[in-house]
């Protein structure tokens, strides 16, 4: 009889912490957009970095965008090895860099928002 009591006593004990623990853990939600903003402008060093190949299609012209030397056109057959691009990514956000893999430069925008290859 002694030991069901005492067992009685151990489980009420153990509810009634958790009830205070639980009761003490109020606290507001986070906000997650200040910190998808201020980790997305800084490079993430923790993430693994992500490099995936593709050919961007142009509708327009029916053909692949290349980039060969500084000048980009929408000019390559499939499988041309300038239209081969490499989509990089290494920030916590949606930012992201276009290379060519044959020529190496990026798919930059210059003032008049003509696209060029930049280094």
């Amino acid at each position: 009889m002694y030991g069901i009591n005492q067992r009685y006593f151990y489980i009420s004990f153990n509810f009634f912490v958790l009830w205070c623990h639980a009761q003490g853990e109020n606290h507001s939600s986070p906000n997650f957009n200040q910190y998808v903003r201020t980790q997305g402008a800084m490079t993430d060093q923790l993430s693994r970095r992500q490099v995936r190949v593709y050919q961007l299609y142009s509708r327009t012209s029916g053909k692949h965008v290349q980039i060969q030397g500084k000048k980009v056109s929408a000019t390559a057959e499939d499988g041309n090895l300038y239209a081969r691009l490499f989509v990089e990514t290494d920030t916590f956000g949606s930012r992201v860099r276009i290379r060519g893999a044959e020529s190496g430069l990026y798919l930059c925008m210059n003032r008049k928002g003509k696209l060029v290859g930049k280094v």
